[in-house]
């Protein structure tokens, strides 16, 4: 549990601060491509200094969770780190993203990459190719692009006797007009890749022959491997960078050389032999084709787009055992990229209860570990985008552990049956305060405080709700901007939530609970975080009421039913039910998003009652179920024991023969007492009245004892002590007749009174 209540720290106070700057990065390693031999640093830095900063990488061809650690530098404040690589023959072209801890969580930078700049011939085969045009033709001719890092320039050259003429192809395409039979002969390519220095030259040859043809139809020249690439519908793709340029050529050929109109989806762009578009931008996609008297070849032409998510991520808080959906808006890009989650930095994966896809990443069972920073990061080959959110769980029940420091948990064993009546074993019960709230959004002016309490400790006769608003900045626990307000209902003790309404939307709220115990005395819980209460907010579908069954004259069973079919997860159910016969409010029960039943206890006998299930998220409540009623069995009258009793403070009517025997008890102790006071009277009423009578130096005539320990008597028992309305009885001795001040001594007339939080 302080793992959990540190988590809730760094959540509260590092991440606001980190949430203005996307997720606290101010520096991102950047992807670089290096030769061999060269040393690359990366540098990472964030704005909120954090427990460490550290290094992962993998291989580019890895999976994704093949993440292995590194060692870098960091500066002694924890803002900035750098990793330096020195680049080696066996380097493989790896991912470096840097980690900044904040305790128990983590967020991940965006991943860096290092490309090693190099060609690779493997796909690239010794082809020849001989092709035939006609005279005074324009002829395009390409090369088999290499692989290469970075793209690798393309050169021409034709053979000129013994020599390798180079030829002037600024873009890597050879354009020959007006041909003639001067033009014939074998052409080639090389590649050069001009950052490692490396230049070779590809294996294909092409053979052209310029000749003299009669009347022919129009063709292309040059197959479509050459002049682009295919998709997986088998259509003719050509990919531009935004910003780029896009470089058509038709290379159509006939006798007389055809007239080439290009279009786009349909409309006309020019006559030329080539097309050009540059800046390139995401208005120019779409199917650019080249025509010439009934043959055609088209393009379809896509823009190259780094992904990016549209819509935000929201935060979510989750019940523990409940579930959790964290959704993170759609991802954009071209080449579609790829999603992946992460949670603290781990890789979240499908299976054993979790669920990921590109936009959601949903968990069926939340567990404390869930508690962090959850990310989702869009990858394509130009870069990668991330989204994050805050999950925040909220436990079950906070333990008494958290309270060590001021009530320490005491456990209070049952005495036995046979003990030594003369030296009894003594146990101090203590106030045990309530959990920490949880709070959920029910309209733009209200919300549901749910909580609970420990069994142990002194009995609680009521709860307080008291709220207050607070600054958008306001962290700390016990930070407000306004003054805690208090609501006026008595909450009984069985009850663990209660609506709190008339409050502002787009407004941060606290809460916090207070208990009354048995000794009339009060301890007030810890506060809840900040509450945003938004406007709006999806709301989850209505569960079904299947089942209301009295089990007793002082209990109800009910069930019901819930799909989950509506797109929004239930993070809990609010229970209500009231007598059918009230017309007053009704009491509210909070269960976790698991629960499909719940026994209603602390019911009246013999009364009918109405119920009703909500279910709720963190952002909005569901619709009511429809309502259904039951009705509590008789109490069974008689001495005789029956299998079933009345709750403790259950408001269900007692057995007559426990009012006989109860009676019966009191009036012989009044008999008793009126006997000894009789007989004390007598006794006093035959002394002397010679007889001295010894008054106590402490005293007064009469016989007014000064309390030893300062008693307050209050209207309200959440009012603090020293205000107008508490009273302490020690000091009202000058009120007695016969008494002085002086004559009077209280060491603690003076001293500090007890206080109500």
């Amino acid at each position: 549990m302080g793992a959990f209540l540190l988590l809730q720290i760094v959540l509260g106070v590092i991440l606001p601060a980190a949430a203005k700057i996307g997720m606290g990065f101010t520096k991102y390693p950047e992807s670089v491509t290096a030769p061999v031999g060269d040393e690359v640093t990366f540098e990472c830095a964030v704005e909120v200094p954090g427990e460490k900063l550290t290094w992962r990488w993998k291989p580019a061809d890895s999976q994704e969770e093949d993440w292995r650690q590194v060692e870098g530098v960091s500066d002694r404040d924890s803002l900035s780190t750098r990793l330096v690589v020195d680049v080696k023959e066996e380097t493989p072209n790896s991912l470096y993203q840097c980690i900044a801890w904040y305790g128990a969580i983590s967020v991940v930078s965006i991943p860096a990459w290092l490309t090693i700049a190099r060609m690779d011939l493997s796909k690239n085969t010794a082809e020849r190719r001989v092709i035939a045009v006609p005279l005074r033709n324009t002829v395009v001719l390409h090369c088999k692009e290499p692989m290469s890092e970075p793209p690798a320039v393309l050169n021409w050259w034709k053979e000129d006797g013994k020599i390798k003429k180079q030829l002037d192809t600024p873009h890597g395409v050879l354009v020959l007009h007006n041909v003639s039979t001067a033009d014939s002969g074998v052409y080639g390519c090389t590649a050069t890749n001009e950052l490692s220095v490396q230049t070779i030259e590809l294996p294909e040859r092409t053979y052209l022959k310029v000749q003299h043809e009669g009347n022919g139809a129009e063709r292309f020249i040059e197959s479509e491997d050459y002049v682009g690439k295919k998709d997986d519908d088998g259509a003719l793709t050509v990919s531009v960078k935004i910003d780029g340029a896009l470089r058509l050529w038709c290379g159509a050929v006939g006798t007389p050389p055809p007239r080439v109109v290009w279009t786009r989806d349909g409309v006309t762009l020019s006559n030329r032999d080539a097309l050009f578009i540059q800046p390139f931008t995401l208005r120019d996609e779409g199917i650019y084709s080249c025509s010439t008297n009934g043959v055609r070849r088209s393009w379809k032409v896509v823009a190259l787009l780094p992904p990016h998510w549209e819509g935000s991520a929201d935060s979510v808080n989750a019940s523990e055992g409940g579930s959790a959906k964290v959704t993170c808006g759609l991802p954009y890009g071209q080449p579609a990229p790829a999603v992946h989650w992460l949670l603290n930095a781990e890789l979240m994966r499908n299976g054993k209860g979790v669920k990921a896809n590109d936009t959601d990443l949903y968990i069926e069972r939340v567990e404390k570990k869930h508690a962090g920073i959850v990310q989702c990061f869009a990858c394509n080959t130009l870069g990668c985008a991330f989204d994050a959110a805050i999950l925040t769980v909220v436990p079950v029940q906070i333990s008494d552990q958290d309270y060590s420091a001021e009530t320490p948990k005491i456990h209070i064993p049952q005495l036995p049956k046979r003990h030594n009546k003369k030296n009894p074993r003594k146990h101090k019960a203590v106030m045990i305060r309530p959990s920490r709230p949880n709070v959920t959004r029910m309209s733009d002016e209200s919300v549901m405080v749910s909580w609970s309490n420990a069994k142990e400790g002194l009995p609680i006769q009521f709860f307080k709700v008291q709220y207050s608003e607070v600054s958008n900045s306001s962290n700390s626990t016990n930070s407000t901007s306004g003054q805690w307000q208090t609501a006026n209902y008595d909450i009984p003790s069985y009850i663990h939530a209660f609506e709190i309404d008339g409050l502002v939307p787009d407004r941060y709220y606290k809460f916090r609970i207070a208990a009354v115990y048995s000794n009339q005395d009060n301890k007030m819980g810890r506060s809840s975080p900040r509450f945003y209460l938004q406007r709006g907010g999806q709301s989850p579908q209505a569960p079904v009421l299947t089942k209301v069954t009295a089990t007793s004259p002082y209990s109800i069973q009910i069930e019901w039913t819930w799909s989950g079919s509506g797109g929004v997860e239930a993070e809990g159910f609010y229970v209500y039910y009231r007598a059918v016969s009230s017309a007053g409010a009704y009491e509210k029960v909070s269960v976790g998003g698991g629960a499909r039943a719940l026994t209603l206890d602390h019911l009246a006998p013999d009364t009918a009652y109405e119920v009703k299930v909500q279910a709720y998220s963190a952002q909005a409540p569901s619709d009511f179920s429809a309502i259904r009623d039951a009705k509590t069995h008789k109490s069974v009258a008689g001495g005789a024991s029956t299998s079933t009793e009345a709750p403790r403070g259950t408001p269900a009517e007692r057995a007559p023969a426990a009012l006989v025997t109860a009676g019966g008890a009191l009036g012989v102790t009044a008999i008793l007492l009126i006997l000894v006071v009789t007989l004390l009277l007598c006794r006093r009423a035959k002394r002397p009245n010679k007889e001295k009578v010894s008054v106590p130096e402490t005293g007064s005539g009469n016989g007014y004892m000064p309390a030893k320990v300062p008693i307050t008597i209050t209207a309200n028992p959440m009012h603090p002590e020293g205000g107008e309305a508490g009273v302490e009885m020690s000091f009202l001795h000058n009120n007695n007749t016969g008494s002085s001040d002086e004559a009077i001594p209280h060491s603690r007339k003076n001293g500090p009174a007890r206080q109500y939080v």
